[in-house]
């Protein structure tokens, strides 16, 4: 069977993005103390009830809704973080 893409299955509101980081960090293993000290690096400071916060749902007490541009934001400091972290002559590879 040939691909097909898939249905869009719920609304986005871009400035509601919690359920789609909350489904990055499972699949990529990103944890709260993962995620701050990545934007410290970028010079991005959060704290960690926000952190906390972008991982519940609406209506959850400590919710803080994540925008998409958060949400990039997010991914980028992780991956510089990761990169960082990477023994020498291993970034390539992960740029690939």
């Amino acid at each position: 069977m040939d691909y097909k893409q898939p249905p869009l299955s719920r609304g986005v509101n871009p400035l509601k993005m919690n359920w789609l980081w909350r489904l990055i960090c499972q699949v990529g293993y990103v944890a709260v103390d993962d995620v701050a000290p990545a934007l410290r690096q970028v010079d991005v400071h959060v704290n960690r009830e926000r952190v906390l916060g972008w991982l519940k749902s609406e209506g959850e007490d400590g919710y803080f809704p994540l925008t998409i541009a958060e949400l990039e934001q997010n991914l980028r400091a992780l991956l510089a973080a990761r990169s960082d972290a990477l023994p020498p002559g291993k970034e390539d590879a992960a740029n690939d």
